[in-house]
């Protein structure tokens, strides 16, 4: 039966390094799905934003209008009814029995001459009625000067008239615009407003996103934390382990030397006794039995 190896120190801090750096590389994919949706909401309710912009304002700029001919159409209603007042106290002033009374006059005058001319009058009834004659022909002149003066005033009736009128047909012209503006000012508010919904949707749903994204990448970093302290350790082990073996490699190259020393001393023994016996032999002094 083969025996299982045991894993070491180094091979479970290792293993451990390895799971840990994992889990936080997994941990900030997540994390960058969060961001990455997170912006992309950001993006969309920054371009609601300016495309709101640009509708409050093209709306502001059509209150702006609209007031302006709202005020106009006031300014044109105000001046009608002022000629209206003036043309009803220039009404008071006109007499509607002018021109009978002169109708009249004038039949009466020539009724007179008539009676001059045809009729054989004494002296003092001619005289009666020359004088009533002349007074008629005051009384027609007058009455002509005064119809003069109605005709003016009937004038400027009219006149005032035609003002009155071109000024309700200008306002009622302002007020036609007035409308159209409000609507379309009216069109562009609601639109804001609705942008305005989808915007308050976007930012709450980017700030769920952004608050999934703080929360896990919290954890990637309390991981990555766990594994520099991982690696540290496997560091430590790693240099602790190299210094073991420096050391016993010194060691064991200390004993090889020795070893090789104490061989090297007894080959130089036995070469220097080989040589003695030579030397004796050569002498004489050592017999060599067989």
């Amino acid at each position: 039966m083969v025996r299982r190896k045991e894993k070491s120190e180094l091979d479970t801090a290792e293993i451990k390094l390895e799971s840990l750096i994992e889990r936080r590389d997994a941990l900030n994919s997540e994390a960058s799905v969060f961001r990455e949706e997170r912006d992309l909401l950001n993006t969309q309710k920054r371009g609601l934003v300016d495309e709101m912009r640009a509708l409050r304002d093209e709306r502001d700029g059509l209150v702006r209008e609209m007031r302006a001919h709202r005020d106009r159409r006031n300014e044109f209603q105000l001046k009608a009814r002022e000629l209206i007042e003036l043309k009803r106290k220039v009404r008071g002033q006109v007499h509607t029995s002018i021109s009978g009374d002169l109708d009249r006059l004038r039949k009466d005058v020539k009724g007179l001459e008539m009676r001059q001319q045809t009729s054989s009058l004494k002296l003092e009834e001619e005289n009666a009625l020359l004088d009533d004659l002349r007074d008629k022909l005051k009384e027609v002149k007058a009455l002509e000067g005064l119809r003069n003066e109605q005709d003016k005033i009937g004038k400027e009736v009219r006149d005032l008239d035609g003002s009155i009128t071109d000024l309700f047909r200008a306002a009622d012209k302002e007020h036609e615009l007035v409308v159209k503006l409000s609507a379309e000012a009216k069109e562009r508010h609601e639109k804001v407003v609705g942008l305005g919904n989808q915007v308050s949707a976007l930012s709450a749903e980017a700030d769920k996103k952004h608050e999934e994204f703080v929360k896990i990448r919290t954890r990637a970093d309390e991981f990555h934390q766990k594994a520099m302290e991982m690696r540290e350790k496997v560091l430590t082990i790693r240099t602790t382990q190299r210094s073991e073996i420096r050391e016993a490699r010194s060691l064991l190259r200390q004993q090889n030397l020795t070893v090789r020393k104490e061989l090297l001393d007894e080959r130089r023994l036995d070469r220097a006794a080989e040589e003695a016996l030579q030397l004796l032999l050569k002498k004489g002094r050592v017999e060599m039995k067989g």
